[in-house]
């Protein structure tokens, strides 16, 4: 089961003071995971010299220096939603966590990019002809993420949002996986580092939460990624129902795009990966993946990918979404404890459920 959470309000504000009083001690529960698995982070030298508090402190620190150094790229629409969060925790009562505590959760994960695993096929590359969409997430188990995970249905706040769904957990706002109501989703995977990251520019997950929020195609989307300012080096790929799917390879100063049968080889730098016939993907192991696509090429569909993600997920697979783009339907795994996300069930979130619900949170039932 996974717990799914409307929000519609007139402001980013409120729909950060929903979430935080509808699910206070959840949210308080997710932050403390979060900053503990940070602990073990440091050094074990140092851990061996450090208190409790001291651990806390130097996590503390780290984390607000990054802070203060991505805050002035964030949009507004996610700094008011942030500080909603954090006044929804104090109207449920629930004390421990402030807006500062929110802040460095979600600093987190561009201090820590990761290397992942996505796909987008269409055409003659799938059983049916339908356009799907694969991300695995492989990230950081120590965090604990797993055990509180959250559909979450953000609907507009004004014209010309559009209604997106964001994969992720309580107490997170930011937006690591998802697909909006024009059926543009995306993938993504932390790329290298080249020379020039820097944390000041638009933190990554609310980089994709203006990708979802305003795209209505994957060239908007696109245009919406080369136009920021952005900060570390990471790859995206973009898919829409009509098929239309976009790899990207970012960094601060870089943006390198290629387009499904754009060409037979991606090239960049120590990278060669070959690519098939309506098909673009990458992964943590390219080789291994590479050889799956060609074999499952003409049979892709939600069962085969699944089977894919099984091969090539690591075991620090956190969590794996297949979206079909043209049904808008979603399946969505998660890990269970030291079981990888790709070796448990999928919970199927079908476009019916998008709807705005007269209960705030649901369930979304065990499925495939």
């Amino acid at each position: 089961m996974l717990d799914v959470l409307h929000v519609k309000a007139e402001n980013h504000y409120s729909l950060g003071y929903h979430h935080g009083k509808l699910l206070g001690t959840n949210v308080l529960a997710s932050l403390e995971d979060v900053l503990a698995g940070a602990e073990k982070l440091i050094p074990r030298q140092a851990q061996s010299i450090l208190t409790k508090r001291g651990k806390r402190n130097v996590v503390n620190a780290i984390l607000d220096k990054a802070w203060a150094q991505m805050k002035y790229s964030a949009p507004n629409e996610d700094l008011d939603e942030m500080r909603g969060l954090a006044d929804g925790l104090k109207a449920a009562g629930v004390k421990g966590a402030d807006l500062a505590a929110i802040h460095r959760v979600h600093a987190i994960p561009d201090l820590g990019e990761t290397s992942c695993s996505a796909l987008v096929a269409c055409g003659s590359a799938t059983r049916d002809g339908h356009v799907y969409q694969m991300r695995i997430l492989d990230y950081g188990t120590e965090f604990n993420l797993y055990k509180r995970p959250l559909i979450t249905v953000c609907h507009p706040t004004r014209k010309g949002e559009n209604t997106y769904i964001n994969i992720g957990w309580v107490g997170f706002v930011g937006l690591i996986s998802g697909m909006n109501e024009k059926g543009v989703a995306i993938s993504e995977m932390g790329y290298g580092s080249p020379p020039g990251e820097t944390l000041e520019g638009i933190p990554m997950p609310f980089l994709l939460k203006q990708v979802l929020r305003y795209a209505n195609t994957t060239e908007e989307a696109a245009a919406i990624i080369q136009s920021v300012r952005r900060n570390n080096s990471y790859a995206y790929w973009l898919g829409d129902p009509d098929g239309h799917a976009i790899g990207m390879l970012t960094s601060a100063a870089d943006c390198t795009m290629f387009r499904i049968n754009e060409q037979t080889l991606v090239e960049h730098g120590k990278y060669k990966i070959p690519q098939y016939k309506d098909i673009i993907y990458a992964g943590h192991y390219n080789e291994k993946q590479g050889k799956v696509v060609e074999r499952m090429q003409g049979s892709l569909d939600v069962a085969s990918i699944q089977q894919m993600a099984k091969e090539i997920a690591m075991k620090s697979n956190l969590h794996t979404v297949i979206c079909d783009l043209t049904t808008r339907d979603m399946y969505v795994a998660n890990r269970h404890g030291t079981n990888r996300a790709a070796d448990c069930v999928y919970v199927p979130f079908p476009h019916t459920a998008w709807k705005q619900s007269n209960t705030a949170i649901e369930r979304a039932a065990s499925g495939r």
